[in-house]
């Protein structure tokens, strides 16, 4: 019964993705009012964004040595404590980005609850050096007790979940530098 809610859960998801992250009530009025912003990507079709209605899926582009990563931005504590769980796969040019509001450098610790796909994970510096990969990080299988969840941990100001094995064929390794937009978190 659990595959059958992800599944219309993500073709739901999928379906708004297709009309983007949209906004409603009063602040949709004035948006549509204001002055064009420059084009950015659009939103990724699992964006966790809760509630949908109200919040706007934001998403960025980083470019690694061999490719271009498509990110969903995890800037708010919610966002960055739901992560990628519940998602089944990622495409090869896809993952999210976590963005901490401290700003620095500091030890990172993620528990892959719920995380239904492996991962490669990337821990950035503040200056874009990546500082450490925690490559094909298991994804978590049903029933696993929680003190046998995968654990990784590592210093920076952000963590990019990329499918496992994407870190290395996008050719990311420690000392590789990102450019990484100043982003607001909460």
């Amino acid at each position: 019964m659990r595959r059958v809610v992800v599944t219309g859960f993500l073709m739901l998801v999928l379906a708004l993705a297709g009309q983007g992250c949209a906004r409603s009530g009063p602040q949709a009025d004035a948006a549509a009012t204001a002055t064009p912003e420059p084009p950015t990507p659009a939103p990724l079709a699992w964006c966790h964004a809760v509630p949908l209605e109200r919040t706007f899926c934001r998403a960025l582009v980083v470019d690694a040595p061999k490719a271009s990563l498509r990110l969903a931005v995890a800037d708010t504590e919610a966002r960055r404590e739901r992560g990628l769980m519940g998602v089944v796969a990622l495409t090869p040019e896809q993952g999210m980005l976590f963005v901490f509001p401290d700003a620095a450098d500091v030890r990172r610790d993620f528990w892959m609850k719920d995380t239904i796909a492996p991962l490669d994970m990337i821990f950035v510096r503040v200056d874009g050096t990546v500082s450490a990969i925690a490559a094909d990080v298991p994804a978590t299988k049903r029933g696993t007790r929680d003190a046998n969840i995968a654990r990784r941990h590592g210093i920076g100001r952000y963590v990019i979940e990329l499918a496992a094995g994407r870190a290395r064929s996008a050719g990311l390794r420690v000392g590789t530098n990102l450019t990484i937009p100043d982003i607001d978190a909460r």
